[in-house]
């Protein structure tokens, strides 16, 4: 569930996060007030707000740690490259079989994985740099029913 609210990168799962604390807060809000216990609205504001903060904490924890694996960094690439999209069609489904066992320090890494659309499906390779704070695409090499064409990397996780 994290990992699908998450989807839209880490602001718009906070900007979620905050609509619906601030939802729940507005009906507690409500029904204290109807019911003749408005002073107990600043505690729940109070409780609302460590709430959200633990889960502002637990977001961005787990969105650092995903982001720390290859596997996650090269099937975002994948599913939002605009070339993969015009060889197999959108929506772009990528699956990865097998992770690359991946060592400490700086070096390359490279993720093979399957790449499907509407229109067709065909094989990627992904080659990813670990940097400091995990990993950054370099490049793909995309192979579609014989149509061979390579993306150049650059991207930044969760940009």
């Amino acid at each position: 569930m994290i990992s699908r609210l998450l989807t839209g990168g880490l602001a718009r799962a906070i900007m979620i996060l905050g609509i619906a604390f601030f939802a729940v807060f507005g009906v507690i809000a409500v029904v204290l007030a109807k019911t003749g216990n408005g002073d107990l609205q600043a505690v729940t504001a109070a409780i609302m707000g460590y709430l959200f903060i633990l889960g502002f904490a637990a977001l961005w924890l787990y969105e650092r740690r995903r982001l720390r694996r290859p596997g996650p960094v090269a099937e975002e690439f994948l599913g939002k490259s605009h070339e993969v999209a015009e060889m197999v069609g959108a929506p772009v489904k990528v699956t990865i079989p097998t992770l690359p066992e991946v060592t400490k320090g700086p070096g390359q890494i490279t993720v093979e994985a399957f790449i499907s659309g509407p229109e067709g499906s065909g094989e990627a390779t992904v080659v990813l740099a670990r940097i400091a704070k995990g990993f950054q695409v370099l490049g793909a090499d995309l192979d579609v029913a014989g149509a061979k064409r390579s993306v150049t990397g650059g991207m930044r996780p969760g940009g």
